[in-house]
């Protein structure tokens, strides 16, 4: 076997190595993107689902602030 067959031989071979290494790469990133989405969308309905929990502070400290008002009146209708 001559020398030009045998380096034609081990460059088939590296290429064919390489292009096997990006298209697991790719497919690998493919497969990512895909879990990337999923992620997101489950993130955005947790988002959607809990939404109503961050209106809690703003509830208690209006609830708190009528009840202060509730006690001060009774308060003046009890000093008069």
């Amino acid at each position: 076997m001559s020398r030009w067959v045998l380096g034609w031989m081990t460059g088939a071979v590296v290429v064919v190595i390489a292009a096997s290494l990006l298209l697991t790469i790719i497919a690998l990133c493919r497969r990512i993107v895909a879990q990337a989405r999923d992620i997101e969308r489950a993130i955005d309905g947790a988002r959607e689902r809990t939404s109503a929990l961050f209106e809690v502070t703003s509830t208690n400290a209006t609830l708190e602030r009528i009840t202060g008002d509730l006690r001060a009146v009774r308060e003046r209708l009890e000093q008069a």
